[in-house]
């Protein structure tokens, strides 16, 4: 209870809201308590629950809780309670669980969001809000639908950045040989084949153990979850690239979805807009501070940063993730993403 209030204690909504949770949170979920609900939403998410996505899941729910009056309770339930990845994905389509909060799930099972695997798309936040929340929203969500799902936010998740054991990642050839984890997925295996890593799958959940014990040698995620796991203790270098964006993408069921009183549906769907640029702010900050906190405790580790001049390098490594990309969806998809994230 303590670490989750330190670790947000600036942000005191939702410090209140964990501290009304208290004995879920001893179980490693925090849950938005309402009295008498008449429907409960159950949430997943795969890090602990004072992460940046735990924070995000517990402020939707305090929204949904004001806004419906009690009667729609959203309980979080972190640290993989409902399952590994593929577990509480294909769960939603099968109706055993209500709400999950993942990127890489997604990507694996909806193709036509795997733009978000894209290395070097979104040079900037605002070219990532562009997309996410411009004019292509709405069919963004009829692709989530096709796959069973209904989208309720895409929220602030943060840049991949890589923490490793072997040497820092400057340019691509220093990533040959490199066992690097991946969470699954199409674009994440052919973007590591052709940098001539050995790709390995590996569940979050037993990532730590895998960066420690030498079975992968580094990994990629946002500096917020990677610090909040504390995957800086078993790593010695921290490579600054900002190669790829990531979204916290939240998405139910439509077995669940089709239970939701038509009155609430468009409650739901406000909130997780509503929710979105609170969630990119809390981001940015945490963002900053982790870097701060990470240079404090682990000042053994080696942070770099890739130049803008080794761009084209990466890029042209990167060039078949975006061919299998358009060879999946389209060129006129790819074009339509592509232009909206460049501000056309």
């Amino acid at each position: 209870m303590n670490e989750i209030a330190l670790r947000g204690r600036w942000l005191k909504r939702a410090v209140v809201t964990l501290a009304l949770a208290a004995p879920i949170i001893a179980a490693n979920a925090g849950t938005v308590q309402a009295a008498d609900p008449e429907l409960v939403m159950k949430v997943g998410i795969t890090p602990g629950p004072g992460s940046l996505p735990g924070l995000e899941v517990v402020h939707f729910g305090e929204m949904v809780k004001e806004r419906t009056n009690g009667a729609i309770d959203v309980q979080l339930f972190a640290s993989s309670l409902l399952g590994k990845e593929n577990t509480q994905i294909e769960g939603l389509v099968a109706g055993t669980h209500d709400g999950f909060a993942h990127v890489s799930a997604y990507t694996g099972r909806v193709k036509e969001e795997r733009y978000w695997d894209l290395p070097f798309l979104f040079p900037d936040v605002e070219s990532v809000k562009r997309v996410a929340q411009g004019p292509l929203r709405p069919e963004i969500e009829e692709y989530y639908r096709k796959y069973g799902m209904e989208l309720i936010a895409l929220w602030g998740y943060g840049y991949r950045q890589f923490f490793g054991n072997k040497r820092p990642y400057n340019v691509p050839d220093d990533l040959k040989g490199i066992k690097h984890r991946i969470p699954g997925g199409k674009s994440k295996q052919i973007l590591f084949t052709a940098l001539g890593a050995n790709p390995s799958t590996v569940t979050f959940s037993e990532l730590y153990q895998a960066l420690k014990a030498g079975v992968v040698d580094s990994q990629d995620n946002p500096l917020s979850i990677s610090y909040e796991t504390k995957f800086h203790e078993v790593t010695k270098y921290l490579s600054i690239c900002n190669y790829i964006y990531n979204p916290q993408i939240f998405a139910v069921g439509l077995p669940f979805w089709n239970k939701v009183p038509d009155k609430y549906k468009k409650i739901l769907k406000e909130v997780g807009r509503e929710s979105e640029d609170w969630s990119y702010e809390l981001m940015t900050k945490l963002d900053n501070e982790t870097l701060d906190k990470i240079k404090q405790e682990a000042p053994h580790m080696e942070i770099n940063y890739c130049k803008k001049e080794d761009l084209a390098k990466w890029q042209e490594v990167a060039k078949p993730v975006y061919d299998a990309f358009i060879e999946d969806t389209s060129q006129e998809w790819f074009d339509k993403i592509k232009k909206t994230a460049a501000g056309g």
